[in-house]
């Protein structure tokens, strides 16, 4: 039979989280336990466990506690949005992650037969080692999340609309480029 609760220290242990994060989610109202034993331990349902998801799912796309707050506090809020964008970006992550691999098996190849390395060969792989590093996207990738974006209903567009106040200018004007043409 599947587990429909978790303590805090079982939940922190299978997400791979600190239980002195839960506390602070919980302190600031980010993430309240649904349920309480009755010595007043915390008690974390399925659903408490989907909000933690997009919790870290907002927090592995960059943006701040208070951010996120504001997300999932907003009646607009469509979690289906943060799974699609946070796939985009692992995918794209992968094509990176492939391409460094190869331009580093090309290198090595080079290496073990004394051959020349071009400065525009080393330059391209530090480009891809940098891009690797960060939350790099592509202008494929922003161009994709577009098409994506536009084939959405337009109530699902008004929605995305309405949460950009909630985020700072940086992210914001990030977004609408995203979002709007």
């Amino acid at each position: 039979m599947a587990k429909t609760s978790w303590k805090i220290g079982e939940l922190a242990s299978q997400c791979g989280i600190t239980v002195r994060t839960l506390r602070h989610y919980h302190q600031i109202g980010l993430l309240v336990p649904s349920e309480f034993t009755e010595a007043g331990h915390r008690l974390y349902t399925k659903a408490d466990a989907s909000k933690l998801q997009q919790i870290l799912s907002l927090k592995q796309l960059g943006f701040s506690l208070e951010e996120i707050y504001n997300f999932i506090v907003n009646p607009n809020y469509d979690p289906m949005l943060v799974v699609q964008t946070q796939l985009e970006l692992i995918n794209e992550q992968i094509k990176l992650k492939e391409k460094l691999r190869k331009e580093l098996e090309q290198l090595q190849i080079l290496m073990s037969l004394n051959q020349n390395i071009s400065a525009d060969q080393l330059l391209k792989i530090m480009e891809l080692i940098r891009m690797n590093e960060s939350n790099y996207l592509t202008p494929e990738l922003v161009e994709k999340m577009r098409a994506s974006l536009n084939s959405l209903t337009e109530e699902k567009k008004l929605k995305l609309k309405k949460m950009l106040p909630l985020v700072d200018e940086t992210q914001k004007q990030a977004l609408q480029k995203m979002i709007i043409k």
